[in-house]
């Protein structure tokens, strides 16, 4: 059984619906508030607010249930844009008087069949790619690069609404029966809370986005695929995961425990902590033992981490990372960053490049000493619940660096039977090259770099920018 939080009330949009002046309004709620408060300009929606309360006059979550398989219904009826509009309502109000249907027969709907579990590893047939219209509008290209991966490898890109919100992988989490997982959202904003890993290592934790923009209640998901967590969880630092036999698994970053306490109002206990790890568990559909926590040096874990082959994870090398940037530098003459007056244009350019690779050698050295310890013990974590770990060369020093690859979406085509990763394309595109030999080395037929720079200096990569069917 689920621990309840007392300290927050559950705030949730519900739906959007044209009113009498034409203009779309918004209807919000929560879960022990008064339905006479939640009345609208529309009689029909009115009375279907009436014919759902129980007769306490208080909104229940389970009523909230059947509220949702309605409006689905209804928004079903035309345009599926995720506003009622007066057609649609007009249309339904029919159908109630003609005998079409009734809210009795819409509230016993059953859900639908669960999906199979689902990883974000490479052994997924990934069938559609959501993306965010509010990033393909300002970044048109990731959209055309990922049209062109899919056409060859044979999944089709979905664009979604998500209120000019394009980190849409951090709003919802696929669970283990395949239902989604919608974070918990609170109306405060919590100050950021940081927790100790076993051996005393400091995660790194700030969270709280979702949390704060209650943008995860807007996914668009049928309400019966639709699971409302206790816990608080941001899809970046869940990896959904299978280990070697097909079990399914997750890892999940030790800052979520912090923020799911403190939500639960429990203090950062020993007990507490165990309690905090089986409502995260029980939230994704999963046995505590089915979840491997691990302490996190960056502010998502999905930026570090990434799962391939059943039973196997991708980890930061720090350190090729850093034996390969200073090949390239050697490689590339870029050494001198002493600018001079008698330097022409093109030569204080080269130097300006040289320093800004210097500068981000000497980040990666100092990210890679600071993190040693807390990377060793999760990979200790990672090996003692049976994935077989797999060194990746990380060139990111920092959430806002222009190289990530670790950050990316893997997966088998149905089409052609190739394994493929789409990852970031770098701010050194001579680095693609050689991280691509790693990744094929690591079981992966097809490796596609997306034009997402600016999106990585903006501590997000295409990963954070997606999710997957």
């Amino acid at each position: 059984m689920a621990i309840i939080p007392e300290i927050n009330q559950k705030f949730i949009k519900l739906f959007s619906f044209i009113n009498k002046d034409n203009k779309i309004s918004t209807i919000e709620t929560s879960y022990g508030q008064k339905w006479e408060n939640m009345k609208t300009d529309n009689a029909t929606i009115n009375s279907i607010f009436e014919n759902i309360d129980n007769g306490d006059g208080i909104v229940q979550p389970e009523e909230l249930n059947i509220l949702n398989k309605i409006f689905n219904y209804i928004d079903n009826l035309f345009n599926k844009d995720e506003i009622l509009d007066k057609k649609e309502i007009k249309e339904f109000k029919k159908q109630l008087a003609d005998g079409t249907i009734s809210l009795d027969k819409l509230k016993q709907q059953e859900p639908k069949t669960p999906e199979k579990s689902w990883s974000e590893g490479l052994d997924r047939n990934i069938t559609t790619i959501q993306i965010s219209k509010a990033e393909t509008e300002k970044n048109p290209k990731v959209k055309e690069d990922l049209q062109a991966i899919g056409e060859e490898q044979g999944f089709k890109l979905e664009e979604i609404y998500s209120d000019e919100d394009p980190w849409i992988e951090d709003t919802s989490i696929k669970r283990a029966d395949g239902k989604t997982y919608i974070p918990y959202h609170s109306p405060q904003i919590l100050p950021e809370v940081n927790i100790k890993s076993a051996r005393g290592n400091e995660n790194i934790a700030a969270q709280g986005r979702v949390l704060e923009t209650g943008s995860a209640f807007n996914v668009k998901v049928d309400a019966t695929e639709k699971y409302y967590g206790t816990s608080y969880l941001e899809g970046g630092n869940v990896l959904n995961s299978k280990l070697n036999d097909g079990t399914p698994a997750a890892i999940v970053g030790e800052a979520s425990i912090a923020y799911s306490l403190q939500l639960m109002g429990l203090e950062q206990t020993p007990d507490n902590i165990e309690k905090a790890k089986e409502v995260i568990a029980e939230d994704l559909g999963l046995s505590k033992e089915q979840v491997t926590f691990i302490p996190q040096h960056e502010f998502h874990i999905d930026m570090v981490y990434r799962p391939l082959h059943n039973g196997e994870v991708a980890v930061p090398d720090y350190e090729k990372g850093i034996e390969i940037l200073k090949k390239f530098q050697a490689d590339k003459n870029m050494t001198d960053t002493t600018l001079q007056d008698t330097d022409s244009l093109e030569e204080r350019r080269a130097k300006i490049q040289a320093y800004k690779l210097n500068k981000q050698i000497k980040n990666l050295e100092q990210t890679a000493q600071d993190s040693q310890s807390i990377r060793a013990e999760a990979e200790v974590y990672l090996q003692k619940a049976g994935y077989k770990i797999i060194k990746i060369p990380s060139f990111t020093a920092s959430s806002q660096d222009g190289t990530n690859f670790m950050n990316g979406i893997g997966g088998t085509s149905n089409k052609t039977g190739e394994s493929f990763y789409i990852t970031n394309k770098s701010e050194y595109p001579e680095l693609q090259n050689i991280i691509e030999s790693y990744l094929k080395n690591a079981g992966i037929d097809k490796v596609y770099f997306v034009s997402t720079l600016k999106e990585l200096k903006a501590k997000g990569g295409i990963d954070c920018l997606t999710q997957e069917k």
